[in-house]
């Protein structure tokens, strides 16, 4: 059987090409960014399922936004994608506007990957009540590494130690 270049469209193998090269790509942005970070950071990366969510997400990014957030370092990738939900949640409860929060401020080291199970970190939230200020304050998100899910989102006033929720 002989095939002829007329039997395979070359928008079909360019397009399966193409999808095949991007996602070699989003997996070795992820996995270097994990030994870059694994590195800075004692040896901490994602677990295997917080790794999965991560490459959803991605995969899940409009071809034109992808470039950026993969650029980002992999603490900024589990801190968007594992936590950033949990942290509106208990912050919305604490008097901030939903949409007005920072996990990360303008230092360095405003977020670190201490385990699969905790990432810590500071930020900031404008509250609803006074929205032209900004409260900083710490934070902590545990996760259950065997799920990727966040177990618990601790947030304390900058400043204060110990016992936030």
């Amino acid at each position: 059987m002989t095939i002829r270049p007329t039997d395979f469209p070359v928008s079909m193998v360019t397009g399966r090409l193409s999808r095949a090269i991007t996602m070699m790509l989003c997996v070795g942005a992820v996995l270097s960014g994990i030994s870059a970070d694994a590195w800075a950071q004692g040896n901490a990366h994602p677990s295997p399922a917080e790794q999965q969510i991560i490459m959803r997400r991605l995969d899940a990014l409009s071809a034109r936004e992808r470039p950026g957030v993969m650029g980002q370092d992999m603490a900024w990738q589990m801190t968007t994608f594992l936590c950033q939900d949990a942290a509106r949640a208990m912050l919305v409860r604490r008097g901030a506007l939903p949409h007005r929060f920072f996990l990360q401020d303008d230092r360095l080291g405003s977020q670190v990957v201490v385990s699969p199970a905790l990432i810590e970190g500071r930020g900031q939230y404008q509250p609803a009540a006074a929205p032209m200020r900004w409260v900083p304050f710490t934070w902590a998100c545990h996760l259950d590494p065997a799920t990727g899910h966040v177990v618990h989102f601790d947030v304390n006033p900058e400043g204060r130690q110990g016992g936030g929720s």
